[in-house]
């Protein structure tokens, strides 16, 4: 039976949404969901549509209307306050589905719930109407050599090198078991343009910066965070 203080304090915690990168799904985040949960943090992993089996029949932007939908459900209907945490790709779906559901606007409203944080993990940050290419191109950085276009099934996989770029601080049976998670992409993935990013809404936003990440590294992620910063000096805050 659950301890009813624990029932209590769950309820009174924020819930932490995580939004995954290209080609992972809600398994990479099993990990990170289990150890909040054990400290009393409820949290959700989002399922991006252009990820897995079927993959080629997501719509452009599907990624994105896919979060704003499990957003407002946490918010809207259950009254959640939320830490929206994207990593990686899902920097672009999650930004894109913040304004409208910020907290503070909320409770300026005599409403419960909203997005009190959003984090962003080594993240990809477009600015408005960028889609992925453009925002890797503008931050000078190349495509990434762990994926390669699958012509059969016309979707996005991973490659050997996945291995060493995306795990190499593991084991090497944990890389393995994580690369066999990866689930293939729907290309338009890197061509749909973000459109009501998030960098004026108000609420707290914070960018990681990962120093031995070996998709993006230190310079490349600082580049795409200074692009959305831009002339007005503001938008993602601490670093």
């Amino acid at each position: 039976m659950q301890d009813p203080s624990s029932a209590m304090d769950s309820r009174t915690k924020p819930t932490f949404v995580f939004v995954p990168g290209v080609l992972h799904t809600p398994a990479h985040f099993q990990i990170l969901v289990d150890s909040l949960h054990t400290k009393g943090y409820p949290a959700e992993r989002i399922s991006n549509p252009t990820v897995g089996a079927l993959a080629s029949t997501a719509p452009p932007g599907a990624d994105a209307v896919n979060v704003r939908r499990v957003l407002e459900e946490l918010v809207n209907d259950q009254q959640k306050d939320v830490v929206l945490v994207c990593h990686s790709y899902g920097g672009i779906p999650g930004s894109q589905s913040v304004v409208g559901l910020e907290g503070s606007a909320r409770a300026k409203a005599g409403q419960k719930g909203g997005i009190i944080k959003v984090i962003f993990l080594t993240a990809i940050v477009p600015r408005e109407g960028e889609n992925l290419v453009e925002t890797l191109s503008g931050a000078e950085i190349p495509a990434g050599e762990w994926m390669e276009m699958n012509p059969t099934i016309g979707t996005f996989n991973h490659n050997s090198k996945a291995l060493v770029i995306l795990y190499h601080d593991l084991s090497d049976n944990e890389a393995e078991h994580w690369v066999s998670k990866l689930e293939p992409m729907a290309p338009h993935f890197a061509i749909a343009p973000a459109t009501n990013v998030c960098w004026d809404a108000d609420v707290p936003k914070v960018y990681i910066l990962c120093k031995t990440d070996r998709v993006f590294s230190f310079e490349q992620q600082q580049r795409m965070l200074e692009r959305v910063q831009g002339d007005k000096k503001r938008g993602l805050g601490d670093v």
